[in-house]
């Protein structure tokens, strides 16, 4: 289903006085700090009686569901699991007359990715035991269907797929199906529907003729790539009732950063809060129960401390779960699906020289599917799809398709090679290493 969502009312940002006036009954002393994304606009506010307290209101520009699901998260995470969360003092939903806002206790604390790297091994350990602990109690909590944290007339329920892709760069206005799906197959369907649907709402009314071949171009490489990630999703090994043990619906925070983990700086290894929880998604299970992504190979400053702190991660899991653990099955097992969920963020439109031979790569190799005579080609050094692969065949994590790619030529170097005197931009200049 798609529909249109909404923006702030009349496109400016609610009273801030206002709010604060008729939610907390205080007024407000100082306004300490603002900050503005195009998805919310935040304010530390100081007021009369001397508490700080977070402002968070939804940009002009995007749609307040953003700020509604981040809100409804905060709720699970504080009804169903351990992890600190600040306290919600007030909010509304898009319904309100004073739009979509929340009013947050402000954590203290500082970000712990300023210096995690720097603490001694025992309290890394600490840290990142908890974060497992986190993961799994998440894990066990499941709900009927791919999306977001929703609260609804029965209660915390999955709503709309509020991820970044079906969002930013202008997508908030567009009638996409954000779901929610009833099987992975149907949202990563929408996922590809979705890079169609964007590619084809480009406005292209008195372009140059130039302007609208290349466009043209590229419309045409993101309906192949589409293709590809229909027969992908079709072919893919380990969705929905292929592994019904994976499939259950769950809230995925493997992807949680370290900057979202507020510590004490005189206690580094005592978390403070968590926060920031917008854009988090109910996925399979096995989307969910995987390493933390900064943990990841491909991410980590050191390869020592990335093993070290992923058996710790591990036995942290089987502590809680034993030997025989579910979530640990489902980290070792990385494979075609994962790809299918890394690739499924991609913008068709601007990554479509990464997209399109990533998808062929893996389409070629998908168990039962293989292209023997394609192969060869495909694990050729010398092009991008054969780095890819090789890369692939070496690491975990998704960072496979950047690695893959070779620092654009210089224009001069452009220039021997194409022979001829116009300088070729920076994505002409990636297509050319194939």
């Amino acid at each position: 289903m798609s529909t249109l969502l909404p923006t702030s009312a009349a496109g400016t940002y609610p009273d801030v006085h206002k709010i604060v006036r008729e939610t907390l009954q205080k007024e407000i002393r100082t306004v300490d700090h603002i900050a503005k994304d195009g998805v919310t606009v935040t304010h530390d506010l100081t007021l009369d009686d001397g508490a700080q307290v977070v402002l968070r209101t939804s940009a002009p520009t995007m749609s307040p569901l953003v700020l509604d699901s981040e809100i409804a998260t905060l709720k699970y995470l504080a009804d169903q699991t351990s992890v600190p969360v600040p306290k919600v003092l007030a909010f509304a939903s898009e319904k309100h007359e004073l739009g979509s806002f929340s009013l947050i206790e402000k954590p203290s604390g500082v970000p712990l990715d300023t210096l995690f790297f720097d603490l001694p091994a025992t309290e890394q350990n600490s840290l990142v035991a908890r974060i497992a602990g986190w993961m799994l109690e998440s894990s066990r909590h499941n709900f009927n269907a791919v999306g977001s944290v929703f609260v609804g007339e029965g209660g915390i329920q999955a709503g709309p797929m509020i991820r970044r892709s079906f969002f930013l760069d202008g997508r908030a206005k567009l009638a996409l199906d954000r779901g929610p799906f009833t099987s992975a197959r149907a949202y990563y369907s929408a996922c590809a529907q979705r890079e169609l649907d964007c590619c084809r709402a480009l406005f292209v009314q008195d372009a140059s003729p130039t302007y609208q071949r290349d466009l043209n171009d590229a419309r045409l490489r993101v309906e192949r790539i589409v293709g590809l990630m229909y027969d992908l999703i079709s072919q893919c090994p380990g969705l929905d009732d292929d592994d019904p043990e994976m499939a259950p619906f769950t809230v995925d925070i493997h992807h949680l950063g370290l900057k979202n983990i507020l510590v004490s700086p005189e206690s580094p290894s005592t978390v403070t809060a968590v926060v920031d929880w917008r854009f988090t998604n109910i996925l399979p299970f096995w989307c969910c129960a995987r390493l933390p992504t900064w943990l990841s190979q491909s991410l980590s400053r050191n390869s020592e401390d990335r093993e070290r702190l992923s058996a710790v991660f591990r036995a942290a899991i089987s502590r809680v779960d034993g030997e025989d653990s579910k979530f640990l099955r489902s980290v070792d097992s990385e494979g075609t699906r994962h790809a299918l969920d890394d690739l499924a963020d991609y913008d068709a439109f601007k990554d479509g020289f990464l997209l399109l031979p990533a998808l062929e790569n893996i389409l070629a190799t998908i168990p039962g599917h293989e292209d023997i005579a394609g192969l060869s080609a495909l694990l050729d050094p010398k092009t991008l799809p054969g780095r890819v692969a090789r890369i692939n065949l070496l690491t975990r994590g998704s960072n496979a398709m950047f690695l893959a790619m070779s620092p654009p030529r210089s224009p001069a170097r452009a220039l021997e090679v194409d022979g001829s005197d116009r300088v070729q931009t920076p994505t002409e200049q990636a297509v050319a290493v194939n």
